[in-house]
């Protein structure tokens, strides 16, 4: 049992440098084209999705989704520091889109979430609601009927919007 929970955390640690880095790689170069990089995910072991949106209008069409995978490509065949051994994906972030970073939390003020929580709160793993206010950049504060949640980012295992409510 300890070697599988070696190779689990390991594999983990694996798959989040590879994200990281491939973050690292991407961010900048890909404001120069014009798009905002959303999220960098790993989806099996070989499969890298990359999401996207266009900073002009924050859409994003194939023709898009072509020029980030070429473009990325080229980069990542430069790269030296990990191995780029995976399928490509490059998508757009849809009407559920996640909510990763801080600013997208901000951007997205007065919006309707589904949250995927790392621990239980109030006896639920999941909760939705309308995001109300940021603490100290800390929290979101909650809305969901007329009770408000205060719930930190170091517990939200994933968030989306609620396509419901757009």
């Amino acid at each position: 049992m300890l070697t599988f929970f070696y190779f689990k955390y390991y594999w983990k640690l694996k798959v989040m440098d590879t994200e990281e880095t491939v973050w690292n790689i991407l961010t900048e170069p890909i404001k120069s084209l014009g798009y905002n990089l959303i999220r960098v995910k790993m989806i099996g072991s070989n499969k890298l999705q990359i999401m996207a949106e266009r900073l002009s209008d924050k859409g994003l069409d194939i023709n898009d989704c072509v020029k980030i995978s070429k473009f990325a490509s080229v980069l990542f065949e430069k790269e030296n520091t990990i191995n780029f051994d995976f399928a490509l994906e490059v998508s757009s972030p849809g009407i559920n889109r996640p909510l990763i970073k801080i600013d997208d939390y901000r951007n997205h003020l007065g919006s309707y979430v589904d949250i995927k929580l790392k621990k239980i709160i109030n006896k639920k793993r999941k909760i939705s609601g309308k995001i109300i206010n940021l603490q100290d950049e800390e929290a979101i504060e909650l809305k969901q009927n007329k009770q408000t949640f205060l719930i930190p980012f170091n517990i939200i295992s994933e968030c989306n919007l609620d396509p419901n409510y757009l």
